[in-house]
């Protein structure tokens, strides 16, 4: 009985993302149907920090993009950093620890980065779900979280929450990626991505890694 719901669980898993890729097909893929021949846009404009576009860069355009050195190659405010959540459980479609976790930078961020517009993107919808129901707790009890968001909807800027297929066209100060895949109960750690794993998830990677002007946290 445990595996058949396991196995139910993962089939509608797999349903449910391949839904999402074959509803979110971007209007880029849609207009380069129509509009011949292709002009690419060849200076990288977003990013503050040569690493936010580098691996996007030599892996998804050839390294035809040219990029502005950034005068600091090491800085606390720029480029990509890591996070290591030890203790992450990935369970029904959502890793708990990180999004405690995710939610408690989220917190920091807004009292100590007030001049940062900041989105948060998961892997998938139900870890979308969970960071937004333990935000709104945590909003309710903190006066300057509510300063944060009123300000950057203020600026056309505003905080959000999304998962991968609706982040397209976003862009923020500081981009937070839950990574949300991880190392089960048991310790296993089933190679099943989402939509990445599909036809065109090399391209929601690329959107996923190129969302940030000055910092990128994962």
């Amino acid at each position: 009985a445990a595996e058949g719901a396991h196995l139910g669980e993962r089939i509608a898993e797999e349903e449910d993302d391949a839904l999402a890729i074959q509803e979110s097909r971007s209007i880029l893929d849609r207009a380069c149907e129509v509009y011949q021949p292709i002009r690419q846009l060849r200076w990288h404009y977003r990013s503050r920090h040569e690493s936010l576009i580098a691996f996007s860069n030599h892996q998804f355009y050839d390294q035809n993009l040219i990029l502005f050195p950034s005068p600091e190659k090491e800085s606390s405010n720029l480029g990509v950093k890591f996070n290591l959540i030890e203790n992450g459980v990935y369970s029904s479609r959502s890793n708990r620890p990180e999004a405690d976790r995710i939610v408690s930078a989220i917190i920091a961020h807004m009292a100590n980065c007030p001049n940062e517009s900041l989105g948060i993107v998961t892997l998938n919808s139900t870890q979308r779900d969970l960071i937004e129901d333990l935000f709104d707790a945590q909003r309710k009890k903190d006066p300057l979280v509510e300063a944060y968001i009123l300000k950057w909807v203020a600026v056309h800027e505003p905080f959000f929450i999304k998962n991968l297929e609706t982040v397209q066209g976003d862009e923020r100060d500081c981009i937070f990626i839950s990574f949300t895949f991880g190392r089960d109960s048991n310790g296993s750690f089933h190679q099943r991505f989402g939509p990445i794993n599909g036809v065109d998830g090399h391209r929601r990677l690329n959107v996923l890694f190129t969302r940030a002007k000055l910092r990128t946290e994962v």
